[in-house]
């Protein structure tokens, strides 16, 4: 049985499919959020809440991981996401992700 997450195409840093900005003033009021499309099926974001939110202070970075069908059109992965804090980043992820947010630092923020 494979594995939900299984293993994409090393893509080196830089070369997302796609990159996309939603901005806290459009999109989430509490977070800004950089999204990366490291695949076809596969999505990673760099987050940072620019304001309080429930526990969480403001400058709490965080990432998003998507994949399937929910979150990419005619993806053949099943739909899936998950939540991490900045310090519980998969090892796997945690390269693009450093990009993402060096992205937000010099375009964005």
């Amino acid at each position: 049985m494979k594995k939900i997450f299984e293993s994409f195409k090393e893509t080196q840093i830089n070369e997302f499919v796609k990159v996309d900005f939603h901005s806290h003033k459009k999109y989430n009021p509490d977070a800004d959020i950089v999204q990366g499309q490291l695949d076809k099926d596969t999505m990673i974001t760099y987050g940072i809440y620019v304001n309080d939110y429930a526990e969480i202070k403001a400058g709490t970075e965080f990432m998003e991981l998507y994949t399937g069908e929910n979150y990419l059109p005619g993806s053949s992965k099943r739909s899936n996401s998950r939540l991490y804090s900045a310090d519980k980043i998969p090892t796997k992820y945690k390269k693009y992700w450093e990009e993402l947010k060096s992205t937000y630092e010099k375009k964005f923020k």
